[in-house]
């Protein structure tokens, strides 16, 4: 049986965060999103299919609530 290693998620998080700062330095709001959503369109991660998948849907109408 393999030993777990311990995960530090903070650690991980910060890694991330600071990787798409650092990508997406310089880059207007408008920028940002479009890189994203083209990154989206393109991919075949399930994450990526799912974003097609519930863009494709119909938008509903608030409820009021």
């Amino acid at each position: 049986m393999r030993k777990k290693k311990p995960r530090d998620c903070v650690a991980m998080k910060n890694s991330i965060q600071a990787k798409h700062a650092a990508e997406f330095e310089g880059m207007t709001d408008q920028e940002v999103r479009d890189r994203i959503q083209k990154r989206l369109a393109e991919s075949d991660d399930v994450v990526a299919r799912k974003w097609r998948r519930l863009a494709r849907q119909p938008q509903e109408a608030p409820t009021g609530r």
